[in-house]
Parts: structure tokens; sequence; C-alpha cells
């Protein structure tokens, strides 16, 4: 069998719908099979019905019909390929300076693919018409050069749209805003799918008291990165079979072959099948976004810290934005609990525990420290962090003051205008007032005045 279709058979139906949509070859596969349709629909009203011979409204005889569609046929082929080759430059060039992962977001995109698709069905449709009509079997024609016109209008149409379109995206807030919500639609649509309705914060004590040596450890067969974890079957799985199954690894985590993924602990008299467990783990050559939320958050980050580099902080600032409205999300839906029990109560699925710190740092920590000179930045990223306070729940409080703490600390040079220092501050006093740390910022305050403050420093 080939790479391919092995490939295919070792994916979930999650990944497969997922991989298949993020693919253009489909659509287009969908739109050509239309293609042939409507040849096959012209075929039968020329060449069977011979409605060419008694049409008075559009009766066109065999050599205009040949002219016709043959300098169409070229025609075709040059607006696909002249629009494709410009987009796919401008995206390369875009690729480069903020992240390469745009021009599958863009590929992916619904729009994108039925302009595509569209393009292929003129095109299949005309070439095909070319070779079919027969002055032996027809002399005049009705169908083909009436759909033909028809279907180039359709086509120089969808070209307008196809620019706009492609114009609208690269426009930096709008590519990311479409990054968030991908991140939003394939990520936390999973996560609440699978995991949520089984959460809970306090499963059975005696539960959670698990002997280590008692439990069975299942080994990764292959290297790669976990992509997909079907967490409804190994539920069902294990609420059947009474088992406690405890996953060691984490969506997105690179594994090395036989490093340890799941434990699981069984009742004595349970026959387990360690091969369904392990295949609903599914390991593969790169990450993917079905269900890692980290790698959502990745792509904005990716953005924002080439952006710095390429010292453009509108776009940087967008991209933090996005990052603190993605990172509101994650918080509403998701409880950060790392307990799955069933209806009983019976603890059932452990998974790596994840909060709302590790999200938060994973988002913005890495931006910060590139930021740590650049003032306009810095306080991109503790406004950013002040909408949170202000939106997130009280229980992530205290993690957003600690992560304010950091930045502001983090923060090496001088300030050169006296706005700057002052929203710097600003950010913090709000950020302290939302969180309930009053005493905390001005400790704080006088710390960073001292030092940044200090002519040595300066």
């Amino acid at each position: 069998m080939p790479k391919t279709g092995q490939r295919l058979l070792s994916m979930s139906r999650r990944q497969i719908r997922f991989e298949t949509q993020a693919n253009v070859w489909l659509i287009s596969l969908y739109y050509g099979l239309l293609g042939f349709l409507i040849v096959g629909i012209a075929y039968v009203l020329d060449m069977r019905l011979f409605i060419g011979e008694h049409a008075s409204f559009f009766q066109v005889d065999y050599e205009l019909t040949r002219q016709i569609i043959s300098s169409l046929v070229a025609g075709i082929i040059t607006l696909n390929a002249f629009t494709l080759n410009s987009i796919l430059v401008v995206l390369t060039n875009f690729s480069g300076q903020f992240t390469p992962r745009m021009l599958l977001t863009f590929i992916a995109d619904r729009k994108t693919q039925h302009a595509v698709g569209i393009f292929n069905m003129v095109f299949v449709f005309i070439l095909f018409s070319f070779f079919m009509i027969n002055d032996g079997t027809a002399e005049y024609y009705a169908a083909f050069p009436t759909l033909t016109i028809l279907l180039m209008f359709f086509a120089l149409a969808t070209f307008v749209f196809f620019i706009n379109h492609a114009v609208k995206w690269m426009q930096v807030p709008n590519l990311t805003f479409n990054m968030k919500n991908e991140s939003e639609k394939q990520i936390l649509t999973t996560l609440v799918e699978d995991l949520e309705p089984y959460r809970t914060q306090e499963p059975k004590k005696e539960e959670m008291e698990l002997n280590e040596d008692e439990g069975t450890i299942l080994y990764a067969k292959d290297s790669g990165f976990i992509q997909v974890i079907d967490f409804k079957s190994l539920f069902q799985y294990a609420e059947k079979k009474g088992l406690i199954i405890r996953l060691e690894k984490r969506i997105g985590e690179f594994v090395l072959k036989d490093i340890p993924l799941l434990t699981y602990w069984k009742r004595e008299d349970c026959d387990v099948n360690e091969a369904f467990i392990c295949s609903k783990l599914f390991v593969g050559r790169k990450q993917t976004e079905v269900q890692d939320i980290e790698f959502g958050v990745n792509k904005l980050k990716e953005i924002a810290i080439k952006s710095i580099g390429n010292d453009d902080p509108n776009t940087v600032k967008n991209a933090i934005l996005q990052l603190s409205d993605l990172l509101l999300s994650i918080s509403e839906i998701t409880h950060f609990t790392p307990y799955l029990t069933d209806q009983e109560g019976n603890l059932r699925l452990i998974i790596n525990e994840e909060t709302f710190d590790y999200y938060l740092y994973s988002s913005f920590s890495h931006i910060s420290i590139y930021a740590k000179e650049d003032p306009v930045i810095t306080n991109d990223i503790l406004h950013a962090v002040s909408l949170l306070a202000s939106s997130t729940s009280t229980a992530n409080h205290k993690s957003v003051w600690m992560f304010a703490m950091m930045v502001a600390r983090g923060y090496q040079a001088p300030f050169a205008f006296a706005y700057h220092e002052k929203d710097f501050y600003t950010h913090l006093e709000k950020i302290s007032h939302m969180t309930r740390n009053y005493e905390g910022y001005t400790q704080l305050e006088k710390e960073l005045k001292e030092r940044l403050n200090n002519p040595t420093f300066a």
C-alpha cells in the first residue's frame, strides 16, 4: 500500500476530516466532477436531443462553436495560472515575514478552496467540450456555446472575488483574526465535545491514591508528535473494563520510541486489550491543530515575534490582542482539571494537568523576552494582560498578577518618553486593582522606579 494510504489509515476520523478540509485537492476534485456532469448535460442536449437544430434564441454552427471553445480554453488556463502564481508569490513573501503556517491557513480557507475549485470546474468543462463537439454528429449547437460563455463569465466573477478575498485576507488585522478563529474552531470545539462532559474537580479520594507498582505502563511504538487522542473511545473502554487510565504525555509533545505513553490500573479479573488502547493515541511526523491548544497559540506568537524583528509594532499589537482573546476563550470553556469521571463519579481517565498559568506564559513570556527593551510592545503586553484581568474569572487573578509582575521586572530599558512610563505604571496599577493586589503594586512600583530611573542603569 502507498505511504499516503498507510498514513490515512493510521489517522483518526477527526484527523482525516481535518486533513481533507485543509487540502485544496479534495474540493477541486468535487468541482472537477461537477464540470464532467455539466459536460454530460450539454452533450445530451446538443448531440442527443439536438436542441441546436431547433433553437431560435441562440443557434451557433460548428465552426463558431469550435472557435469560441478553443479561444476560451487558453483563456481559462491563463486566468488560472496568473491568479494562483500571483497569490503564491505574495503569500510566500508573507510567510517569510510572518509565519510559514500562514500559507496553509490561506489554502485551508473555504473561500480560497471554492475559488480554486470553480476555476478547475470551468477548465474541465471547456476542455472536454472542445473534444466532444463534432460536425459529423451535429451541425448546430446551443447548450455548449451557451454554457461555455456563462461559465466563463462565472470564472471572471470568481477571479474578481478571489483577488478581493486575498487582498482582504492578507491585511494584518484580518490575518491574525482568521488565525485566532481557526484555533478556536478546531481546538475549543474539540475539547468541549471530548472532555468537558466528564471533567470533575474532586473524584473519589481513594481512587486518587493509586499504587504506582500496580500500574501497567504502555510505551510508544514510534517517535513523533502526539497529534490526536481519542478521549471518548479511551473513556468508554475504561468505563467498560473498570480501568483507570493516566496519560503520561500531553497532545503536541514529541515522544521517542519506547517512552511511556500511559499507565493503566485494572481489576484482577479483567482482560485488557493493550493494542486497542495504544491505537487511540495517534503519533505523527508533525504537530496539528486538531486538539493541540498550544499549537494554535504558537502561530499567533510566532507572528508577534517575527514582527518585532521586522520593526512592525502594529502587527505585534494585533497578534497580542488576538492571543488575549484566545486565552479568554480557553479559560471560559475549559476547566483546568485533569480528572475525568463517569456518571457514577468513578475516576476513569487522568490527563496531564494544564493550568491557566501554562497557557498564559506560553502565549506572552517569549514575546516579552524579545520586547524587554521596547516600552511600546511591553505596554501592549500589559494592556492585553489587563484586559484578561477584567474578563477572566477570579480564580485566574493570581496567575494574571504574577505574570504582570514578571513582565514588568523583565523590562530592561529606561523610558525615553514620559508617556510610555505613565502607560506602563497605569497598566500595572489597573491589573493590581482588578486582581486585588494593592500592596503588591506599591512595592513593585517602588522597586521598578529605583531600578529603571537609576542613572547607572541608563
